[in-house]
């Protein structure tokens, strides 16, 4: 099977699946928040929150369309 196969037949499936990562997503960047909000310093956690949040909205935008 090519990817056009997977392309034109299973766009609802993949659209399925990446909702569900961002969903994910969602709650994970959310528990980081809530730990940098009670004092985590790490500059590390702070940049990998920081990097999830932006990668969520560019997800989010693209399931948009």
């Amino acid at each position: 099977m090519n990817n056009t196969t997977l392309t034109t037949t299973h766009p609802a499936a993949r659209q399925r699946r990446l909702r569900a990562i961002v969903k994910r997503l969602v709650v994970e960047l959310g528990y980081l928040e809530h730990c940098l909000a009670e004092g985590l310093q790490d500059t590390n956690v702070q940049t990998a929150a920081a990097g999830i949040d932006t990668a969520i909205d560019c997800l989010n935008e693209h399931l948009s369309r």
